[in-house]
């Protein structure tokens, strides 16, 4: 060891030469470099140049460890591997026709959606009798209310639905390419960079699948807003319905009983 720092101080152009292929520090060779150019005595100096000579050691030794660390990779991927499912096609029965775009829909056709459900749905009229009648004081215009924003929301449903299969067509190739790589055990995709790069086309993927399960679960919230109007509509219609059998208890108790006086009929509870 000292022969070896001997070496060093008297001959630091070598020395750098000798570390250069472990680790090269140009801020350590600096102040190596430097320590010959004091004033000092060589005692001092040769003092100096051990301690950073350790120095320049232990950051080559760490630079080998942590290259060490970064190379180490795992074995036998497959064990990840978990099988999956394509949910295939519609197969929807059509015998007059009246079915025929719908299995093109769901199957990826985005441009039919409209004429799929409007070919497969009763035309409900103009209602035009209903007049100047509102939904709020007509039964009959609030189902045609809820009728109209049913035909709105399926279509627009309908057209999400083919455009997630059309989306998922297509990203398979990129899904199995990602797979493919995330499971290869070369070397070349077993780099930190390479892995990185696999982990953050990962996650690209998966903010574009979040996306899509996104626009579907708005979907179902559309319907399931419409299936609680039919509801409530229905509810108020039997309450509006309770409300004038009542009225006409009250008022006329001679047609439902002549033997009920009208203050018995007033007071009685519908259940």
């Amino acid at each position: 060891m000292l022969l070896g720092i001997g070496f060093l101080a008297v001959n630091p152009p070598q020395m750098f030469a000798l570390f250069f292929d472990v680790v090269f520090d140009p801020t350590s060779y600096a102040t190596l470099g430097h320590i010959w150019t004091e004033d000092i005595s060589n005692g001092a100096k040769l003092l100096q140049t051990y301690n950073q000579t350790v120095k320049i050691y232990e950051n080559a030794v760490q630079a080998y460890n942590l290259a060490t660390q970064m190379a180490q990779r795992i074995e036998h991927k497959d064990v990840w591997k978990m099988t999956a499912f394509t949910v295939g096609n519609e197969l929807t029965e059509s015998h007059y026709n009246e079915t025929i775009n719908f299995n093109a829909v769901m199957n990826g056709d985005v441009l039919h959606a409209g004429q799929a459900w409007h070919q497969a749905t009763l035309y409900g009229g103009d209602a035009g009798y209903l007049g100047s009648s509102q939904a709020t004081n007509s039964r009959r215009m609030a189902e045609y209310a809820t009728m109209q924003l049913l035909d709105q929301t399926s279509q627009r449903c309908a057209t999400i639905l083919a455009n997630y299969k059309s989306t998922q067509d297509a990203n398979q190739g990129a899904e199995d390419q990602l797979a493919a790589d995330t499971f290869d055990q070369t070397d070349a995709n077993n780099s930190m960079v390479a892995v990185l790069n696999v982990l953050s086309g990962g996650s690209v993927q998966m903010q574009t699948q979040a996306t899509a399960n996104g626009n579907l679960q708005a979907c179902l919230a559309e319907q399931q807003t419409l299936q609680a109007k039919v509801q409530r509509d229905k509810l108020a219609d039997e309450q509006n319905w309770y409300a004038e059998i009542a009225k006409a208890r009250a008022t006329s108790p001679a047609l439902l009983d002549p033997e009920l006086t009208a203050g018995a009929v007033a007071n009685y509870l519908i259940p």
